[in-house]
């Protein structure tokens, strides 16, 4: 079931599985045939989450740290074999301890970070044709609810337009009499599935931004449809999830407690902001606090993207820290990701405005 890994590398696997089982990702390289389980499928195996158990850590660790390992695994498996054929084991020992320590206990002798969420699922869907571990949308689930009044399964029909927001599932297009072309969305949000119509001049409008497995918020109106029973919708407007923030989103909350403010941190977090920075925008008040910004008033015009906070807490107390307008910044998913990457994911929160 695994994309890149064909029959002669199972049987390989298998056959060698039949011994003993495998200890390490080492043991398997050692073990199997290299020019049977070559690079490539190796990395098929780690793609697919097939090598989780050989890391202890949950499954981005483990697979970013087997998928840095592999070279030296498959070195070290190399060197061990070609030993083994000319007798030098046999006048100097068996070397597998020390090729095994060197790759399974020396973990700060590898520079990486764990996988990103996203990075994951994507590797399994190549390689399995599903997600194995989770579903895209599950990260960006508390986002949407700032945005979307409601999750697809609970969608009602409304004269008023609706926004809704999905993984783009399935697209397909038909001709209408008249020439023109209209396409069917299937938007997966995992609670349920929904098909919104873009006549001609909305397709046309926004073909660009339909691509497939890709995370859509969509102002349609919604209506029964008499052929199902279900729901479905006429689309208005359609944008990625990265337009929405930039539309809707105003402040990025970065919470950090004592223990994760290592030395350097302002100029570490500057340098992961300074890319996405925004020109500054003069306004007639500065926002410092929370309080301050629910006191603005109604004219004053509003920074083209989020302001940036720290949430900082320590035993007995917390504090806040609004940074200035020249640090107002675009929310791209880039930034968000590197920043959750860096801090946790549960760190990092995008408000929205209501």
């Amino acid at each position: 079931a695994i994309k890149g890994l064909g029959e002669g590398p199972v049987v390989g696997l298998l056959k060698a599985r039949e011994e003993k089982s495998f200890e390490n990702l080492w043991d398997i390289c050692r073990r199997v045939d290299s020019q049977t389980l070559n690079k490539r499928t190796m990395e098929a195996l780690i793609r697919s989450g097939a090598l989780d158990k050989f890391v202890h850590g949950d499954c981005d660790y483990a697979r970013a740290k087997l998928s840095v390992m592999l070279p030296d695994a498959m070195r070290a498996a190399e060197q061990s074999n070609r030993n083994m054929a000319s007798g030098v084991e046999d006048l100097f020992g068996d070397i597998t301890p020390t090729a095994a320590a060197a790759l399974e206990t020396h973990e700060g002798d590898y520079q990486f970070r764990p996988w990103a969420e996203q990075q994951r699922l994507t590797a399994e869907k190549e390689t399995l044709g599903l997600y194995l571990s989770g579903h895209p949308i599950d990260e960006f689930l508390p986002e949407l609810a700032h945005i979307t009044k409601d999750r697809l399964v609970n969608l009602r029909p409304e004269r008023a337009p609706q926004v809704v927001a999905g993984l783009l599932h399935t697209m397909r297009t038909m001709k209408s009499k008249a020439g023109d072309t209209i396409a069917f969305l299937t938007l997966d949000d995992r609670s349920a599935r929904f098909e919104v119509s873009l006549f001609a001049k909305e397709y046309e409008q926004f073909r660009e931004l339909l691509q497939k497995d890709l995370i859509l918020v969509v102002e349609c109106t919604v209506s029964v449809d008499d052929f199902s029973g279900g729901m479905r919708g006429r689309a208005k407007h359609v944008m990625t999830l990265a337009q929405a923030r930039k539309q809707y989103a105003h402040r990025l909350a970065v919470n950090l407690e004592q223990a994760q403010l290592k030395s350097g941190f302002c100029e570490h977090l500057a340098n992961i902001l300074e890319p996405y920075r925004r020109a500054p925008v003069a306004i007639e008040q500065d926002v410092e606090s929370e309080t301050d910004a629910a006191a603005a008033p109604d004219n004053a015009a509003p920074p083209e993207g989020c302001r940036v906070v720290v949430h900082y807490q320590r035993a007995g107390s917390r504090g806040c820290i609004m940074l200035g307008q020249d640090w107002v910044v675009s929310p791209a998913d880039d930034l968000i990701q590197r920043l959750r990457s860096e801090y946790g994911k549960d760190k990092i929160v995008l408000d929205y405005k209501r």
